[in-house]
C-alpha cells in the first residue's frame, strides 16, 4: 500500500470503496492504521467484516452460511483479528482530542490515519501540519454506516 504516491496528505477521499480498500490492505500486508471513525467501534466492524470476508452483510447477520461459507469467514477473520488497525469513536471537538492518540499513533507506528468524524470547526491545515510533524499520512473521509 503506497497511498502517499497516490494521495497527497491531507486529501479527501470521497467514494465510498477507498477506505474500505485501504483497509483491507492494511490488513493484508499488516500496515498500521488508525480510524476516527464517526460511527461506534461496532458499527465500523459490523461495515468492515463483510467487505473483509466478502459475505453478504444480511446472510452473516442471519448466520445462514454454508460450510464452506464458513471456512471462508473463518480464514477471513484471522486475518481480521489481529490487523494493526484502531479505531477511536470519541466525539471530535477540537484537535486535542485528535491528539489524544499521537502517542498510539507514535508507539504503533501508524503510517495512515483516517478522520472520518471531522467536526467543522476544525482547521484541516493544522490536523496536516500534526501529521507532518509526527510522521504519518493523514486523509478525510465520508465512511457510511448505513
Amino acid at each position: 500500500m503506497n497511498l502517499k504516491d497516490k494521495y497527497v496528505n491531507g486529501s479527501i477521499l470521497t467514494e465510498e470503496y477507498v477506505l474500505p480498500a485501504i483497509i483491507e490492505l492494511g490488513v493484508i500486508k499488516r500496515i498500521p492504521i488508525f480510524v476516527f471513525s464517526s460511527g461506534t467501534a461496532v458499527q465500523f466492524m459490523n461495515k468492515l467484516i463483510p467487505l473483509q470476508t466478502q459475505i453478504d452483510k444480511i446472510k452473516l447477520k442471519e448466520g445462514n452460511l454454508s460450510p464452506e461459507e464458513w471456512k471462508h469467514f473463518d480464514r477471513k477473520m484471522e486475518d481480521v483479528y489481529d490487523a494493526p488497525v484502531w479505531v477511536n469513536d470519541i466525539e471530535v471537538k477540537s484537535i486535542e482530542d485528535y491528539k489524544s492518540a499521537e502517542e498510539v499513533i507514535v508507539n504503533e507506528k501508524i503510517e495512515y490515519v483516517f478522520i472520518d468524524s471531522f467536526h467543522e470547526t476544525l482547521d484541516k491545515l493544522e490536523i496536516i501540519k500534526w501529521s507532518e510533524k509526527i510522521g504519518f499520512y493523514v486523509y478525510f473521509t465520508k465512511f457510511s454506516f448505513e
